[in-house]
């Protein structure tokens, strides 16, 4: 039977980044107050639905490679039309190629451990975009986006969402 202080000490490097790697898989800012959306002008609810996924490419048509980067652990307060937005409604982020784990809104208004990161170069470039809803059935895409930025570590991020309508009201 090995014993972990019997390996080298690049082994047990390997074995923590990939450790570290596995996690970020598994789990694939400020804080601003809601404001009064009231004036708000009227759009199409087409334009608030979050968007679609961008297909990844086909295996073996071009290697994407290892993840290009640490993912962003997202907590917060979300608001729907400036009230707390509704205990159990989903919320989760989303990149051009994937998106994250969805998370029950919490009691009062809050959520939290929203974990994503980009899984291929074709999500470095691009904003999380924050929904509302179920993905599946129809989500409400936030007033509020961050862009992502590889700092080498797991960044963490608390920030207040603001839905402009429930995804109830979407057709």
């Amino acid at each position: 039977m090995y014993r972990l202080a019997n390996l080298k000490p690049n082994l047990v490097k390997i074995i923590a980044a990939m450790s570290v790697i596995a996690l970020a898989a598994v789990f694939a800012c400020t804080m601003d107050t809601p404001e009064d959306t009231s004036t708000a002008e009227v759009v199409s609810t087409q334009d608030l639905q979050c968007p679609d996924l961008v297909e990844q490419p086909t295996p073996g048509d071009t290697p994407l490679g290892p993840p290009p980067g640490m993912p962003y652990i997202f907590t917060g307060t979300a608001y729907v039309n400036g009230e707390l937005a509704p205990a159990g409604e989903l919320l989760y982020v989303k990149l051009t190629t994937s998106r994250s784990h969805e998370v029950a809104i919490l009691e009062d208004g809050r959520y939290i451990n929203v974990i994503h990161g980009p899984v291929s170069n074709l999500d470095r470039d691009v904003p999380f975009v924050f929904c509302l809803g179920d993905p599946e059935t129809g989500a409400v895409m936030s007033e509020e986006t961050v862009e992502y930025e590889d700092k080498g570590t797991f960044v963490a991020i608390e920030m207040d969402l603001n839905f402009p309508i429930s995804p109830d009201d979407l057709p």
